[in-house]
């Protein structure tokens, strides 16, 4: 094998890089940048232009190298000695202090023992080099030792095999990567990172080379591990790896103690001016870790300084020593060391330990104190980006007593020190002392960790985001658990599907029942149908298993319990609607909804506002319009008495499917509760997928909408609630193909009788009918007129209180603002139903065509409406 290898052919090609699964570079004879193709097997190189023809020998003439004795053109004069076949190759990875791969050193051995060391990286284009990048840091395990406490023992040693033997065992060890050189080449980095040690020991190789290299390290502040004392019987050219191989104790390392400078009177009596300003004096007594025999040693180091005269001297250069120990914690690049952590972040000059977060500061006397951000541990740990308002949340990580814990907060927060001790509510120890600090070394994570922190896709609410569904997605996380941690943990599982099924599927006999589920499953196609969010309520008398039902309803999402998906109605407005935002394109379910009539005058303008699909808008303190919420879902209810009133507009009756219990809608309603109470959710997430997995196989989910809801707008009933029963029933057919055929399908015959006609959502309808009823309950307040049995006036009527108009036959003459005043008072509008009453012929116009016309009714001048009865 000669001693020219594979990668010093690979380093004089140019353009090295992959092309598919091969590896082509620019030929040196036609300069073609990718017909060049490289061939690698064991210890050869076989090149080949495919545009050329150029062969090896060719190729290496180009590049004027001479070629290997593999080469056919190697003359056997000038043949090298062959080291046989290569038996191991190792690599070693090179990392910048953030833990960042920077390039790799490759180490080949032999058969005859000879090993052969070169390097590769892969530049900015993604081409592999076959050399050490340009200015590259030259320490081993940099990311170790930026992670490390200053005060760890650094243990140097003779190459990357023996710093991995250490390391396996506990030890923080580096090595350069040029082995035993002398001349020690160190970058800009390594001497940052190295200085932020005070204590560090050299163990070399035991040979002449290793003890050259000692002596280099030895200059730049290290001790030298004394071979002999530990291992008597070591070898030339042992090292630290054969030490422990030979079964060598590692804690004979590790107790072998540092040695420390042995200060006394007759010390420092010994000392000359430039002795007294050496940096070695101040880091020995730097290195003392008993405060009270470091400020003993200092008054020494005082006395003999005043003793040579140079007291100012003195003390200037320990404030500077110590200003630029200071200086140099500051532009370190630590890394948090959190016990349990998920992952080291880079923090800058913050030391981030299991006694918290602090760093060293110089005081303008040159003392150090710490200025602490936190007193336990705490980083950030994710990065959640809002797929819809494009606005950032931060997921902190914390320990507390009880194990680790973590909150999402909005950006704003964590990054405002007057806000940020709002977090102090979550146990996050912070106060208005330490917020500030809290603050920059949270921002200084984000920043230095753009590669390391994950950066997570987000939504604020449960149900379609694209083409997911959460939270039954990897893809997409919630960042309103805090907001909602509650509801959002309710949407779980317990038990199996399996199980859920044989509890439930005997109920479905039941038409409310099965309607309730429909109505439950029904929300998720809501949206992708592109249909109208609506309420479902079953009302009666109590005893009748309305609540049971709401809950079996329910248990298709997750716990059903109350207080967890199924919500008491004596709640706010804004409570429902902020659930309803959380849940997205899940079914919101309410109980007892006659609670929240104390807050109305009737359920209308709750159901608009439920129905309307988006919050309430609002302005902040900046005067900028807030976000509004919103949602597309079914309401599920239960009550005591019918939503829908004589009164109620049609917009109320539209989006209502109101079921009134004439029998019980769960039997037995104990052992139901029990068995759904430990099988839940199970359904939910089964139905979702096969949802997405139909739409995927190019199944039309609006072609089965299509067809029922064309079949139940023939029966005479409303657009809208057509559309609300339709969506149900396609749910429910998925539901019976997919989870129980042996249900049998739902007839529209069957759903009929829950449905609104067409003339009692009519408003104008159930205008002109109240009109006509309060006509005849108020007839004292009108002049009429009864004929006898032969038709003959009889009875002459003239109101004594209030005067509303005449009625004459079949015709009715009303005072135009006493029928506006009737109808508002019961929610409607003249304007909006005379045109109609006039189509209908119910409303005779003017000659002017006008709803009212003034005239003279029993000599009582004013504007009348004439109505026909």
């Amino acid at each position: 094998m000669s001693v020219l290898t594979p990668d010093e052919v690979l380093a004089k090609l140019k353009n090295v890089h992959k092309r598919g699964n091969s590896l082509v570079a620019e030929c040196p004879v036609c300069h073609d940048d990718h017909h060049l193709y490289i061939t690698r097997e064991n210890d050869k190189l076989l090149l080949f232009c495919q545009k050329c023809k150029a062969k090896y020998p060719a190729i290496l003439k180009a590049l004027d190298v001479q070629p290997p004795t593999s080469s056919p053109v190697q003359t056997s004069s000038q043949k090298p000695k062959d080291h046989g076949k290569q038996i191991e190759e190792i690599r070693y990875t090179y990392r910048a202090p953030s833990g960042k791969p920077e390039y790799q050193k490759i180490r080949r051995k032999f058969e005859d023992g000879h090993k052969v060391f070169s390097f590769c990286y892969t530049d900015e284009n993604g081409q592999i080099q076959y050399k050490k990048p340009e200015g590259c840091d030259n320490l081993y395990n940099l990311d170790r030792m930026a992670a490390s406490d200053p005060g760890t023992l650094l243990y140097i040693v003779e190459g990357e095999k023996c710093a991995d033997a250490m390391t396996a065992r506990g030890f923080l060890a580096t090595s350069t990567n040029t082995g035993s050189q002398k001349n020690l080449k160190l970058s800009e980095t390594d001497l940052q990172t190295l200085h932020k040690f005070k204590r560090k020991i050299i163990i070399p190789d035991n040979d002449d080379p290793g003890m050259e290299y000692a002596k280099a390290w030895e200059r730049m502040g290290a001790k030298i591990f004394p071979w002999r004392e530990v291992w008597p019987d070591i070898q030339k050219k042992q090292d630290v790896a054969d030490y422990f191989q030979q079964g060598g104790d590692p804690e004979k390392i590790r107790n072998w103690k540092y040695p420390a400078a042995e200060f006394s009177e007759e010390y420092f009596a010994a000392m000359d001016k430039a002795d007294m300003i050496k940096p070695g004096l101040f880091a020995g007594i730097q290195a003392l870790d008993d405060p009270l025999e470091r400020q003993q040693i200092e008054s020494l180091a005082a006395f003999r300084a005043k003793e040579l005269g140079i007291s100012r001297e003195f003390q200037k250069n320990y404030k500077a020593w110590r200003v630029s120990q200071a200086q140099a914690n500051k532009n370190s690049r630590n890394q948090t060391k959190f016990s349990g952590q998920p992952f080291a972040l880079a923090c800058g000059d913050w030391i981030a330990d299991d006694d918290g977060v602090k760093k060293l500061e110089a005081t303008g006397n040159g003392d150090f104190r710490y200025q602490w951000a936190s007193p336990i541990p705490i980083l950030p740990t994710e990065i959640l980006l809002n797929q819809e308002s494009n606005t950032e949340k931060i997921r902190l990580s914390y320990y507390k007593p009880d194990g680790w814990r973590s909150c999402v907060v909005p950006r704003e927060i964590a990054a405002n020190s007057s806000k940020i001790i709002a977090l102090a509510n979550m146990g996050v120890e912070v106060n208005s002392d330490n917020a500030k600090s809290l603050v920059k070394y949270l921002a200084g994570c984000v920043a230095l960790n753009p590669a390391v922190l994950p950066r997570t896709k987000s939504t604020s609410h449960m149900g379609w985001t694209g083409e997911e569904f959460v939270p039954y997605t990897e893809e997409i996380t919630l960042d309103s658990v805090d907001e909602y941690g509650t509801l959002i943990d309710s949407v779980t599982q317990k038990g199996n599907l399996e199980g859920w099924l044989a509890a439930v599927k005997p109920l479905l006999d039941n038409i409310y029942l099965r309607l309730a589920v429909a109505a439950s499953l029904a929300a998720p196609l809501i949206k992708p149908l592109g249909a109208l969010s609506f309420a479902f309520h079953l009302w009666g008398g109590t005893g009748a298993g309305k609540t049971v039902g709401l809950m079996v309803a329910a248990s298709v999402w997750g716990n059903p319990a109350p207080g967890k998906l199924l919500q008491s109605m004596n709640n706010t407005v804004n409570f429902t609607t902020g659930c309803a935002a959380t849940l997205g394109n899940l079914p919101f379910f309410g109980d007892e909804l006659q609670t929240i009539k104390s807050k109305f005058d009737n359920y209308d303008q709750f159901i608009h506002q439920i129905t309307a699909e988006v919050s309430r808008g609002r302005m902040d303190q900046t005067g900028r319009m807030q976000m509004q919420k919103s949602w597309k879902t079914a309401f599920l209810f239960t009550g005591e008495e019918p939503i829908s009133q004589a009164t109620s507009g049609g917009g109320v009756e539209n989006r209502l499917i109101e079921i009134e219990c004439a029998h019980q809608v769960v039997a037995n309603g104990p052992e139901t509760v029990q068995a759904i109470t430990n099988q839940y959710g199970t359904l939910g997430p089964a139905y979702i997928a096969m949802l997405k997995q139909k739409k995927q196989d190019g199944i039309d989910l609006r072609a089965v909408f299509n067809d029922y809801h064309k079949r139940l707008l023939q029966m005479e009933t409303t657009e809208k609630q057509a559309m609300a029963m339709g969506i149900m029933m396609t749910a429910d057919e998925f539901f019976r193909m997919y989870f129980a055929p042996e249900l049998p399908a739902l007839k529209v015959e069957e759903v009929m009788p829950f449905l609104k006609t067409t003339q009692e959502v009519d408003t104008a309808e159930r205008a002109y009918n109240l009109v006509i009823d309060l006509v005849a309950q108020n007839n004292e307040n009108f002049f009429y007129s009864r004929d006898d049995d032969y038709g003959r006036p009889a009875y002459h009527h003239a109101p004594t209180r209030e005067i509303w108009g005449k009625i004459q036959g079949n015709h009715v003459w009303i005072i135009k603002r006493v029928l506006e005043n009737l109808l508002a008072e019961n929610g409607l509008s003249f304007r909006a139903v005379s045109k109609k009453w006039a189509a209908q012929k119910r409303l005779v116009p003017t000659k002017q065509g006008k709803y009212a016309g003034y005239k003279s009714v029993d000599g009582i001048y004013g504007y009348f409406v004439e109505l026909v009865r």
